[in-house]
């Protein structure tokens, strides 16, 4: 159960950066990406900072799933339900 929780936790986390990240100043100002003016170009394109919020939606999505089959898991472990 350890891992699964893990795992739910690291999709949440993940989800909020990728949903957030590519809208704020600290997209926009790495320097990793703007040392290429392609790859700067590219990183700036509202269509590529959509689908990296894509990504962090569906990170959230697969979180919340996760942790409520391990509290449905939990509750039944218990007798609960």
């Amino acid at each position: 159960m350890s891992v699964a929780l893990f795992f739910a936790l690291y999709c949440l986390e993940a989800g909020i950066v990728f949903t957030i990240m590519p809208w704020t100043r600290i997209w926009t100002m790495n320097p990793l990406l703007h040392n290429n003016v392609m790859v700067g170009l590219w990183a700036d394109n509202p269509f590529v900072r959509g689908f990296v919020s894509g990504l962090g939606v569906v990170h959230l999505l697969l979180g919340v799933k996760d942790i409520l089959r391990l509290r449905r898991e939990w509750r039944m472990s218990r007798g609960e339900e």
